[in-house]
């Protein structure tokens, strides 16, 4: 059965993996190839799919819990003010940056047009030559969520209406999860494709963001649901998700980097969040609720958008030395991500929630999913 809690209860801990998810990022980005590849961005990448499966199905079970519906109207105006605005505004400033600032390639129609309508993610290994400028080819995993957010919520909204059981529909999704990574497999053993279509493309990835689905549908230790942690070995059973977590970034052979280690790491977050959710307190995770933790998870949405622009303003201003120009760099895009919150992030979260028929699960962060929380 559904348990709940009241609909404005906080999740902790989730403003602290999303900095985390943010740092893992930024560190692959702002350091040499040979040690940015022990810890890659796609790790930081798979951590926001997640959060945001689980983050927006919780939303909306709470929705439909309280209401007995979902309003889809409301739901894509919400994203529409919380993803597209912020978007469009960055992505208006990194074009005179990259031309004045950077000196290079401030990007063409073409990549405007694959940003603003969410296809970027496609066109990278399509050759459609969409480029936008230099440091904001990021936005291609935000194409893989908008396209979760266009259909999940009529997924779920359809699976509610013909009353089908919470485990069956985590059966469903498992399945598609299942197949998720199966197609990876013929992606790349049978129809040759490049690597970077199982890294980009929606219709390979998407099982990141289901698997956190599956965990808001079935376990979530927010609404009072079965863990999936043995009793009495909780913490065992996280220390072990989180080594092995670790592990999955050791194996070199690109066809487990392309397939089975997304699957491998959203099954190792499926314990470690379950784990945190209901134990912030612990010694080992109460840290995550630290208020600079915290804060760097609430803007780590335009910090995702922004930090390239700035890491390779830093860069070329001082050369090989990135114990300058990487502080420099996060330390700048920390700067403006604050003032785009201020001026940009809460107008229009007050603005959204005119929209909304279940409150804040906290009313000083925003509405909760990954990348664009």
């Amino acid at each position: 059965m559904h348990g709940t809690k009241p609909s404005s209860s906080y999740i902790p801990g989730l403003d602290g993996i999303r900095a985390i998810a943010f740092l893992l990022v930024f560190w692959a980005h702002g350091t040499p190839g040979a040690i940015s590849r022990f810890i890659p961005a796609t790790l930081g990448v798979t951590i926001f799919f997640f959060l945001s499966g689980y983050l927006i199905t919780t939303l909306l079970r709470k929705e439909i819990t309280r209401t007995g519906t979902i309003s889809l109207r409301d739901f894509y105006i919400r994203r529409t003010i919380r993803i597209l605005i912020p978007l469009y505004i960055v992505y208006a400033i990194s074009v005179p940056f990259a031309h004045y600032i950077l000196h290079g390639f401030a990007g063409n129609l073409r990549g405007a047009l694959s940003v603003a309508f969410y296809y970027y993610n496609y066109s990278i290994f399509l050759n459609w030559n969409c480029l936008p400028p230099v440091g904001m080819d990021v936005v291609w995993s935000l194409c893989v969520e908008e396209h979760f957010y266009i259909l999940f919520p009529l997924l779920y909204l359809i699976m509610m209406r013909r009353r089908i059981s919470p485990k069956r529909q985590t059966q469903f999704l498992l399945a598609l999860c299942g197949m998720e990574l199966i197609w990876r497999i013929v992606l790349l053993l049978v129809l040759h494709k490049n690597d970077m279509w199982t890294y980009a493309a929606t219709d390979a990835r998407f099982d990141s963001i289901l698997w956190g689905c599956v965990l808001a549908l079935r376990n979530n230790p927010i609404l009072c649901d079965r863990s999936i942690l043995p009793r009495g070995r909780e913490t065992l059973a996280f220390a072990v998700s989180v080594i092995a977590l670790v592990c999955t970034l050791v194996p070199s052979s690109q066809l487990y980097r392309f397939t089975l280690r997304y699957t491998v790491q959203a099954m190792c977050l499926y314990a470690i969040f379950s784990f945190v959710i209901p134990n912030i307190r612990h010694w080992s995770v109460r840290w995550l609720e630290w208020t600079t933790v915290r804060y760097i998870g609430w803007i780590s949405y335009i910090l995702y958008l922004s930090h390239k622009l700035f890491l390779e303003a830093a860069e070329q201003r001082f050369p090989n030395r990135l114990w300058i120009s990487a502080p420099l760099g996060l330390g700048l895009a920390i700067a403006f991500a604050s003032l785009m919150r201020y001026t940009v992030e809460l107008p229009l979260q007050r603005l959204r929630g005119r929209f909304r028929r279940v409150p804040e699960l906290d009313p000083t962060a925003a509405d909760g999913h990954g990348l664009v929380s």
